[in-house]
C-alpha cells in the first residue's frame, strides 16, 4: 500500500476496553481503513506491530522498544516486509516527565534527522502539575484530559533550522480517542511509515496510560 497518497490520516481508539486496546488508522476523506494495531494489555509498552487491515495478514511496520535500563526510552522502526531498520524514535524521558513530550528521531546511521514535540509547553506544564493541589487538583485533572493536545513533526537535518513535516492532533471525548495525522502544511517530508510509526508510539503510549 503507498501511503504517501494520504495527506490525513486519522487513528482512533476506545476511550476504555478492558483487555488490550485496537486501533484503527483510516483515511477521513473516504473512511477507508488504511492501518490496524491489535494490542494485548499485557504488551501495550513494547513490540507494536501496524497492519494493513484487520485481517492482520498484512504487516507494514513494526515498532520494536530496547530492552534496555535508560533514561531515555528508544524505540526502533522496521520495514515489516525488508526488515530494513528506517529509524529508531528516542523519547526525552525527563524532558517529557516535567516539561513536554519530546522525542527525536534518529536515521539507521544513528544520525538525528528530525523530533516530535508537544505544542503547548504552558498546557503540558499545567497537565503534569496540576494534580498535586489539594482538593480541585484531581477535578481539573480530569477535564484536562478532555481538552486538544497537539504535537509538531519536524524535520532538522544538518544542523539546518527545523522545518515543519506535519501537525499531529489529539482529542479525547468519553467514548473514542482520535489522533490525527495532517502534513498538508508541511515544509519537508519523511518516509510516510516513519510518519505512520510514530502516531502509533503515541497512539499506544497513551492507550498505555489507561492500563
Amino acid at each position: 500500500m503507498d501511503y504517501s497518497q494520504y495527506s490525513v490520516l486519522e487513528f482512533r481508539r476506545k476511550f476504555f476496553k478492558l483487555f488490550g486496546a485496537s486501533i484503527t488508522i483510516t483515511d477521513p476523506q473516504t473512511n477507508t481503513l488504511v492501518g490496524y494495531i491489535k494490542m494485548k494489555v499485557w504488551s501495550l509498552r513494547g513490540d507494536v506491530r501496524v497492519y494493513t487491515d484487520k485481517t492482520m495478514q498484512q504487516e507494514i511496520v513494526r515498532i520494536g522498544g530496547r530492552q534496555v535500563i535508560s533514561l531515555q526510552k528508544q524505540y526502533d522502526i522496521f520495514d515489516s516486509k525488508s526488515g530494513t531498520k528506517l529509524a529508531t524514535i528516542r523519547q526525552r524521558t525527563l524532558k517529557s516527565i516535567f516539561v513536554r513530550d519530546h522525542m527525536d528521531l534518529i536515521d539507521a546511521g544513528g544520525n538525528e534527522f528530525g523530533f516530535v514535540q508537544e505544542t503547548s509547553s504552558t498546557l503540558a506544564l499545567v497537565r503534569r502539575w496540576i494534580a498535586i493541589l489539594p482538593y480541585i487538583g484531581p477535578l481539573i485533572e480530569l477535564i484536562l484530559m478532555f481538552v486538544v493536545q497537539t504535537f509538531t513533526v519536524n524535520s532538522d537535518t544538518q544542523g539546518n533550522s527545523p522545518q515543519l513535516v506535519g501537525n499531529i492532533t489529539h482529542k479525547k471525548s468519553p467514548i473514542v480517542v482520535k489522533m490525527t495525522l495532517d502534513i498538508r502544511g508541511g515544509q519537508a517530508k519523511l518516509d510516510p511509515r516513519i510518519n505512520i510509526a510514530v502516531v502509533s508510539l503515541l497512539s499506544v503510549l497513551d492507550a498505555a496510560k489507561n492500563k
